[in-house]
């Protein structure tokens, strides 16, 4: 076992120590009170543990694998609202607890000069140190596979309540349209609903990261409302993937070259309309087999657009963040997208 003060200088310091450390605490009269104060609240127990009665086993955790960066994150971010207690067991044996899960908030504390840690006891383990052991492992091993991850999808109300600008924007620009933010959306109706908004041709927003993207571009809610207009305009908006990121990266990306011009608007539309999404992205993956998706979509857009326009292509591939600012610089002073017409 190392305990907080030897994982803080092996962290630190870089000290080796040997596999398993076990170390028996003089002051039993510490473990004895925490013990003896825990708080039973819905079925758990809660205490107040000081840092030194705080362990970890090297047999099933990862020590030195600990990721010193998230704790100095931890620590900048400290939040006692967002802080959940660590999982320890008891050990009686040696007067300590085993942390299972929550060494990076155990270490930031430290950090952070805290003496004591709020922590939930782990119940039903064997009183067998090796049996137990092994209900520890089990334990860490699978923390976390029953929780709900959030997706930023999941998270976009409360960005919104926050007043976060870019949630903001693509909130205004999915509001009086035909759009949900994620599946869930729909799954959680009745059978009778989903089929009446599916009849009514609402579809989730499967491209939502792409389209936070757009909105956080300088002239965003402009770029995003075409985006959703040339997808609409060119029937799409019923199609399976016609909302996903593969339409929406690279329809972003040249309006953003070409500063939205309702030229290029046209012309993307006149492209789409005729053909299905995923006509398009295999004519792209045809003329540009060895790029990537985005790149080659986007090459592939802007060829067709500047074609239709009669100007040459200002996209031709590489960094498109780069050739983009480029464009924008040369913008400033007077240059227009169709410059080169």
């Amino acid at each position: 076992m190392l305990n907080y003060n030897e994982i803080e200088r092996a962290l630190t310091n870089g000290a080796t120590e040997s596999k398993v450390i076990t170390k028996l605490f003089k002051d039993q009269t510490a473990y004895n009170t925490v013990m003896s104060n825990c708080q039973r609240i819905g079925g758990k127990r809660f205490c107040c543990i000081p840092l030194e009665l705080l362990e970890i086993d090297e047999d099933y955790q990862r020590v030195y694998c600990i990721n010193i960066e998230k704790v100095y994150s931890l620590v900048r971010k400290w939040n006692f609202n967002k802080c959940e207690p660590v999982l320890v067991s008891p050990h009686p044996e040696t007067a300590t607890f085993a942390v299972i899960d929550g060494s990076h908030r155990m270490l930031a504390a430290g950090i952070r000069k805290e003496k004591y840690l709020l922590a939930v006891l782990t119940e039903g383990l064997s009183e067998d140190p090796a049996v137990r052991k092994i209900e520890e492992a089990e334990l860490f091993s699978e923390q976390g596979e029953d929780v709900d991850h959030l997706s930023p999808s999941h998270k976009h109300r409360a960005y919104v309540t926050r007043g976060i600008k870019k949630y903001c924007v693509l909130d205004n620009c999915i509001k009086e349209r035909r759009l949900l933010l994620n599946i869930h959306e729909l799954k959680n109706l009745s059978k009778e609903k989903q089929d009446s908004l599916k009849a009514a041709d609402y579809r989730v927003l499967s491209g939502y990261s792409a389209a936070l993207q757009a909105a956080s571009l300088v002239n965003g809610e402009e770029i995003l409302n075409n985006v959703f207009n040339i997808i609409e305009d060119a029937g799409w908006h019923t199609a399976t993937n016609g909302y996903g990121a593969n339409v929406i990266w690279p329809v972003k990306s040249v309006l953003n070259l070409h500063d939205n011009d309702p030229q290029v608007v046209k012309a993307i539309v006149s492209l789409f309309r005729p053909i299905e999404p995923d006509t398009f992205f295999a004519k792209a993956h045809a003329k540009y087999p060895g790029r990537k998706e985005k790149e080659r979509l986007t090459m592939y857009l802007e060829e067709e657009v500047a074609k239709r326009l009669g100007i040459q292509p200002l996209y031709t591939g590489g960094d498109l963040r780069k050739v983009t600012s480029a464009i924008n610089s040369h913008r400033r002073y007077g240059a227009t997208g169709t410059e080169n017409k």
